[in-house]
């Protein structure tokens, strides 16, 4: 009896601490009302890409109601852009052969009102750099939002602008996302 006493005691114990635990669960994106873009800008014309192949997973803190951690996967040749001689000379470009995805990671996420600032580490054309996005969070009806946009250079990572007739692109890849997470 003075041993159920005494486990009864270290289960109620241990339960204050316990409920004290932030509640925390994996979040997936939904590929299918999310989106991930990039475009560029050329002297005669600019384009934008879009893919619907790329992971985005996340620790969401229900307390909080924020994310903790995130990282996105995108494959380089899924982009379309309507083109596809476009596409595959962007595709040769990158190297996608040989550097098939982007990857993008952060622990360090704050929060300032509904803004979003995840500072992490991109991979893109086999090189590693400190990266930081911004962007914005909205919570609805058991939906997480999370959009913004970002820049990348691509000379930074190694990668020489794709050219046409002679003129290269701006060394800018403008990306944009708007990820959601079914909570």
């Amino acid at each position: 009896m003075k041993n159920l006493i005494l486990a009864l005691g270290v289960i109620l114990c241990l339960g204050g601490f316990v409920s004290n635990i932030p509640a925390k669960k994996k979040v997936i994106a939904d590929t299918g009302s999310s989106t991930f873009m990039y475009a560029l800008r050329h002297p005669l014309h600019s384009f934008e890409g879009v893919s619907k192949s790329f992971n985005g997973i996340g620790v969401y803190n229900e307390e909080s109601e924020k994310l903790e951690i995130i990282a996105v996967k995108v494959a380089v040749n899924s982009f379309d852009s309507g083109n596809s001689n476009r596409d595959s000379h962007v595709i040769e470009t990158i190297d996608a052969l040989k550097y098939p995805s982007v990857t993008f990671t952060a622990e360090d996420i704050s929060y300032v009102g509904d803004k979003v600032t995840a500072k992490g580490k991109l991979v893109f054309h086999g090189q590693t750099k400190p990266f930081t996005v911004v962007g914005v969070q909205e919570l609805n009806k058991g939906v997480l939002s999370i959009s913004g946009d970002f820049n990348v250079n691509m000379i930074e990572f190694g990668v020489e602008p794709p050219s046409l007739m002679g003129m290269s692109t701006d060394e800018e890849i403008m990306v944009s996302f708007d990820f959601k997470f079914k909570l």
